[in-house]
């Protein structure tokens, strides 16, 4: 980045700072660049929204309130317009929409919209709310409710323990919604772009992906939970994950002789699927299959034990926070 005052070499830098929101404080790592010839610090609009959101999201985290994304994923698996959501749970008619669009909701708004994120719970309020639809609507709406009800409840356990579209972003899956099918089709992207792909490379690209992703615009991309063990960060229970992704039909397997041992390998069932990702989504991937397909598994897993979240998290096989070492990643 070039300095905007007097046209020289910037570089991008990093530091702990504090800032009192609603009253309260929170830490957040602030980026800038710094001139190198005079000194000058100055951000860009991108990281400036980057700063603010590491602070929004741990607020969010704290009050169990909805982040954006769920807003409309919870509107939309409802069949309700924003205004029409606005109006059930009593907000102003351009309320919710804005909600949707990232304006942070008070406290009392947010517990609200915390509670219509379960079915269950959307049906009680709906209860209440029945002179606003004619009867035809109030019929197909709490039908359609009794149905994701019932879907709720056939979710296998596990995969709703690995997945729970329902819980609240936090630090560990990078304040994003957990994806299933997102997370299926990053595995897809990289064996597409690499037919000579195993499990312990394929964990390293998985876990450089999300957490590259955090640190450029403070959202990881699956909103996937990795572990830090011996061999580096993995996704979290990768060998029941993959178990997953071969019930589901999204990769099979084929063996492969690896130094006299025969390998399973997982190659993919069915066509990586592009519209699931945002464009800035699909360039970290292709970003991250550049720059380290061609890394031999020793020099992936060399690499990952550089990270200072493998360091500090590795003994106690702990679960890697993106909060806390997301904007240290040293791959840029």
């Amino acid at each position: 980045m070039n300095c905007p005052y007097c046209k020289s070499e910037a570089n991008l830098k990093l530091e702990n700072k504090r800032i009192t929101y609603r009253k309260e404080e929170f830490d957040f790592f602030q980026q800038f660049y710094k001139c190198g010839k005079c000194n000058q610090e100055f951000t860009t609009t991108e990281i400036d929204e980057v700063n603010i959101n590491q602070v929004y999201n741990q607020y969010r985290e704290k009050y169990q309130i909805p982040f954006p994304e769920q807003l409309k994923n919870i509107r939309q698996k409802y069949g309700l317009t924003p205004t029409k959501m606005s109006e059930i749970l009593g907000f102003g008619i351009n309320i919710y929409r804005n909600y949707e669009k990232g304006e942070v909701p008070n406290l009392s708004n947010g517990t609200l919209l915390n509670l219509v994120r379960t079915p269950d719970e959307f049906s009680k309020i709906i209860e209440n709310k029945k002179h606003l639809f004619s009867s035809k609507q109030f019929v197909k709406l709490t039908t359609h409710i009794e149905k994701l009800i019932e879907q709720e409840k056939k979710t296998d356990n596990y995969k709703k323990f690995l997945w729970d579209e329902n819980i609240i972003p936090n630090e560990f899956t990078g304040y994003k919604t957990p994806s299933f099918e997102k997370f299926a089709n990053m595995v897809l992207f990289f064996l597409e772009n690499n037919p000579n792909l195993f499990k312990v490379r394929l964990n390293k690209l998985l876990f450089y992906s999300d957490f590259y992703h955090y640190k450029k615009f403070g959202f990881s991309i699956s909103g996937f939970r990795y572990q830090a063990i011996q061999m580096g960060p993995v996704p979290y229970r990768y060998d029941v994950i993959y178990d997953l992704l071969w019930e589901e039909n999204y990769i099979e397997y084929e063996l492969a002789d690896i130094n006299e041992n025969m390998v399973d390998k997982p190659i993919p069932k069915i066509t990586f699927n592009e519209k699931v990702f945002e464009k800035s989504e699909l360039e970290t991937l292709t970003l991250i299959s550049n720059k380290l397909k061609k890394l031999s598994k020793d020099e992936l897993v060399d690499i990952s034990h550089n990270e200072k979240c493998w360091i500090e998290e590795h003994k106690q096989k702990g679960i890697i926070s993106y909060k806390k070492y997301g904007f240290e990643l040293k791959i840029s």
